[in-house]
C-alpha cells in the first residue's frame, strides 16, 4: 500500500509498504476519497522534521478485508465516518466508527466526517419552520450547513460571505438569498450559524442575531483569542457550542446526513472543487491554504 506523510514544513512524501491484516475490532477500507481540512494546515505548515506524521480524517471507501471480532460487515461494501492516516490507499479503521452508505450514495462524492459536524451543530440550535436563519461564512462547512438549514424549511435563509462566487453556490443549494458582509441586517435572524472560524465573522454572526435569538459557533477557532460582546447578553441570546467530542453524537448526526443525502436534500458534488494525488498532496494543501478563485474543497483521489 501507499500513503503520503508529513516529513518537515510544507513537505509531504509517499512511502509504499506491505498491506497489514486488520487487527481485532477493524475494518480495512481502500480509499476513494479523503478531504484535505483547514484543521490540519497547522500540522503541514509547522511540522519540525521530526518523526513523519500521517494526516487524514475525511473518509469513504469500499471495505477490503475484515478483521477478527468483526460481524455484520462484508468485503466490497462503501462506507464512511470517521478514521485517522486517511492519505493512504488504504486505512485501518474501527469499525465502530463506520456507517455503510445508502445504496443510492456513491464514495466517490461522500466525506462523512465534516456532514456529522455540520448536522451535529445545526441540531444543537433548531432551524424550524417559521425561523430566520443566517449562515455567516460560505466555505465547505458552511455550504452544507446552508443545505441542512434549507430542509428544515425555514421562513427565511440566508448566506453572508463576501465571495460572490461563494454566495452564488448558496443560492443554488437552497439559500433563499445571500449577500456580502456589510449587506447583512444585524439583529434580524433567530438562529445564527457561524462557519468563518474568524474573529470578525464571529463577531458580525453576533450582531445579526435577534433578541432572544440562537449564535451557534461552529467555525474553526484555533488562531487566537475571540471575544463576544456582552451586548448579546441584554439582548438575551443564547450562545451555542456546534462541537461534540462524543462519537455516539457524531455517528447519529452521520446516519441523519446519510439520510439528507439519500433523499437528495443536500449534496457534496459542486463543492469538491480541486483535486490532488497522493503524490503532490502539498499542491493540495498550498490550494487549500491560498483558497483560489473557484475553491470550495480539495479532496485526494488516491486511486487516480
Amino acid at each position: 500500500m501507499r500513503w503520503s506523510q508529513v516529513v518537515s514544513a510544507r513537505t509531504s512524501e509517499t512511502v509504499e509498504g506491505p498491506d497489514a491484516p486488520p487487527r481485532p475490532g477493524e475494518v480495512v477500507v481502500r480509499t476513494a476519497l479523503s478531504g484535505l481540512c483547514t484543521s490540519e494546515l497547522p500540522a503541514w505548515t509547522g511540522h519540525d522534521g521530526g518523526t513523519p506524521l500521517r494526516l487524514g480524517h475525511e473518509l469513504s471507501g469500499e471495505i477490503s478485508a475484515i478483521g477478527p471480532g468483526v460481524h455484520g460487515w462484508t468485503v466490497g461494501e462503501q462506507v464512511t465516518g470517521f478514521a485517522s492516516g486517511a492519505f493512504a490507499e488504504t486505512v485501518h479503521v474501527p469499525a465502530r466508527d463506520l456507517l455503510p452508505l445508502p445504496l443510492n450514495l456513491n464514495a466517490n462524492t461522500v466525506l462523512g466526517e465534516p456532514v456529522a459536524c455540520v448536522v451535529e451543530a445545526l441540531s444543537r440550535c433548531g432551524p424550524a419552520p417559521g425561523r430566520r436563519v443566517a449562515v455567516v461564512g460560505l466555505g465547505f462547512m458552511g455550504l452544507i450547513a446552508v443545505q441542512v438549514a434549507a430542509a428544515a424549511e425555514p421562513v427565511h435563509l440566508v448566506g453572508v460571505d463576501p465571495r460572490p462566487e461563494a454566495r452564488a453556490l448558496a443560492t443554488s443549494l437552497g439559500a433563499h438569498e445571500a449577500c456580502a458582509p456589510s449587506d447583512a441586517d444585524p439583529g434580524s435572524y433567530d438562529i445564527v450559524v457561524e462557519f468563518t472560524g474568524s474573529a470578525a465573522g464571529l463577531r458580525q454572526a453576533g450582531e445579526l442575531t435577534a433578541e432572544h435569538g440562537t449564535l451557534c459557533v461552529a467555525g474553526y477557532h484555533h488562531h487566537g483569542p475571540r471575544t463576544l460582546d456582552i451586548e448579546l447578553w441584554y439582548r438575551g441570546v443564547t450562545i451555542v457550542n456546534g462541537f461534540t467530542p462524543q462519537r455516539h453524537r457524531q455517528l447519529q448526526a452521520l446516519r441523519d446526513g446519510l439520510d439528507l443525502m439519500s433523499a437528495r436534500r443536500l449534496t457534496l458534488e459542486p463543492l469538491l472543487t480541486h483535486e490532488a494525488r497522493l503524490d503532490d498532496l502539498d499542491e493540495g494543501f498550498r490550494q487549500l491554504a491560498e483558497r483560489p478563485a473557484g475553491f470550495v474543497k480539495c479532496v485526494v483521489r488516491p486511486g487516480a
